[in-house]
């Protein structure tokens, strides 16, 4: 088996097993739960009416099944077995306005998305670091989007200062972290694969100039990261401060290009002749 077979055996292994608990965990964590209202409303401010959707590593399809609620049709896709089988029970129970399919890949096979034609590609929290080139990915990009469809991409960029501010706790291991080029070993329940960071530069380069960049934004710049989820449990209404300062600078640079995660929107302005 190649090395880069066994790495998606493993996400794919991580990922099944989480796939459980995912929901409890998410509705349970202060921060992760604003983060996806933040990454929700800006995504709806790019989304344009009778939108298709094309999501990447979408999980258990809790954002696919709040887009198909707003009368969006999306298609998931996911590489992992749980997830892809959570996203089937949670559909199967639902009546929606907007249509929710699903397909088992990864998103470096996206060429399986066989007579499809989308206006938005979405993924959110960082399933794209789980590679470490993303042109593996955006080279699809160009087949599936209709002219002037739109990309947003959440991904885990190099600079988080929370993180870097562990350097006065003495963990500079894990303050820099982010920013070994070979990325760095993530854990997800007991199973560990590479990890890499991506700034917004390095996502546009990847998806090349027939992509221009609509709005960056960071999040979870002053909010601590959902690890830390501690401290919005101790201190409420402190927390809630940090949340508001950074709705009021998270599109402003350079806080655009740091956080826990950065948000990247793009437009397809169509092939290049």
């Amino acid at each position: 088996m190649s090395s880069t077979s066994n790495h998606f055996t493993n996400v794919n292994e991580a990922f099944s097993r989480q796939s459980v608990i995912y929901d409890d965990y998410d509705v349970s964590n202060p921060t992760l739960t604003w983060m996806r209202q933040q990454v929700r409303k800006h995504a709806l401010k790019y989304l344009r009416p009778n939108d298709k959707i094309l999501e990447l590593n979408s999980g258990t399809g809790l954002d696919a099944v709040f887009f198909a609620q707003k009368g969006f049709d999306v298609h998931c896709t996911d590489l992992s077995d749980g997830m892809i089988e959570q996203i089937k029970l949670k559909t199967a129970k639902l009546n929606l306005p907007g249509n929710i399919t699903y397909q088992q890949c990864s998103y470096t096979e996206l060429d399986k998305v066989k007579d499809k034609k989308f206006d938005f590609i979405f993924s959110n929290f960082g399933g794209l670091n789980c590679i470490p080139d993303l042109k593996e990915v955006t080279k699809f990009f160009p087949n599936l989007l209709n002219k002037n469809g739109r990309a947003c991409l959440v991904i885990l960029p190099p600079v988080c200062p929370w993180e870097l501010i562990q350097i006065f706790r003495g963990k500079f291991t894990f303050a820099f972290r982010r920013f070994g080029k070979d990325g760095t070993l993530a854990n997800v329940e007991g199973i560990k694969f590479q990890t890499y960071y991506f700034s917004t530069k390095d996502l546009m380069k990847a998806l090349g100039k027939e992509f221009r960049l609509l709005k960056s934004k960071g999040l979870g710049i002053f909010t601590p990261s959902p690890q830390m989820e501690k401290i919005p449990k101790l201190f409420p209404d402190f927390t809630k401060v940090l949340n508001r300062i950074d709705e009021t600078v998270s599109g402003i640079f350079p806080f655009n290009r740091i956080g826990d995660h950065i948000i990247v929107t793009s437009e397809y302005l169509g092939k290049s002749i």
